[in-house]
């Protein structure tokens, strides 16, 4: 009895942990390739269960927020980490679904790539791009101070989210 009521206990805190602990979500987000204007957009979540039974998130549904800021720009990058694929995915179907007609590029830093984010990508031929870390991206861009390589853009930029989350 002793070792069943410890059984339940256990469960319980586990349960109670992954369902109700936030996890924060980041988006770096280069609207029509001017990155000096490169900008965050966040979101916190208490918990998918947590906000099934609360009907609410605080911060508010990430991918719709995502959507409603960039529907009108031409053209639109994403630069994520590997736990941030479900907010551009969702957002991503949001562009789909009211036809964006302008260019979205994803550049996702993780190990293995999403096939859902390369496959709405190629359907609707936006570019997925994905590397193992930031160093591995090519290419230099324009900032207000003068120019700087990518990958040393997109490793600030990752650590000013974490910072921020």
């Amino acid at each position: 009895m002793r070792l069943l009521k410890k059984l339940i206990f256990m469960l319980f805190v586990i349960f109670g942990v992954l369902s109700f602990s936030a996890i924060d979500k980041g988006v770096i987000v280069v609207r029509n390739d001017d990155y000096s204007a490169a900008y965050l957009i966040t979101s916190v979540s208490r918990g998918k269960l947590a906000d099934k039974l609360f009907g609410w998130k605080k911060g508010g549904d990430l991918s719709q927020k995502i959507y409603s800021n960039l529907k009108n720009a031409s053209k639109i990058e994403f630069i994520i980490e590997k736990n941030e694929e479900s907010a551009v995915l969702g957002a991503l179907k949001l562009f789909e679904k009211n036809r964006f007609s302008g260019q979205i590029i994803v550049t996702e830093i993780a190990r293995t790539e999403n096939s859902n984010l390369r496959n709405i990508a190629a359907k609707n031929n936006w570019t997925y791009n994905v590397y193992n870390s930031p160093e591995e991206i090519e290419g230099n861009v324009n900032l207000e101070g003068g120019s700087d390589t990518k990958a040393n853009f997109v490793k600030m930029l990752l650590k000013n989210i974490k910072s921020k989350l």
